[in-house]
């Protein structure tokens, strides 16, 4: 069984992670794309790889960074 830990900041690695905003408002059960810069917009599980693809090349403005949190699985023991 695994859980979701939340990490705010930068993530380790350039990669799809799962997301949700710092604030609670705007896209829960959401993929973006960490190109090492910048997030892109919010894909989710229910769309097609090409439009994964579309939303990876849209970019959130660089200030908007700090408002995404970052999940990493975790298992349980």
């Amino acid at each position: 069984m695994k859980w979701m830990k939340w990490n705010k900041g930068n993530p380790p690695a350039i990669d799809w992670y799962p997301t949700m905003k710092i604030r609670g408002r705007g896209w829960d059960n959401s993929y973006r794309w960490w190109d090492g810069e910048r997030w892109s917009w919010p894909a989710f599980p229910h769309e097609s790889a090409q439009k994964a693809g579309r939303w990876a090349a849209q970019k959130e403005p660089a200030g908007h960074n700090s408002e995404i949190m970052w999940g990493k699985p975790q298992a349980i023991n």
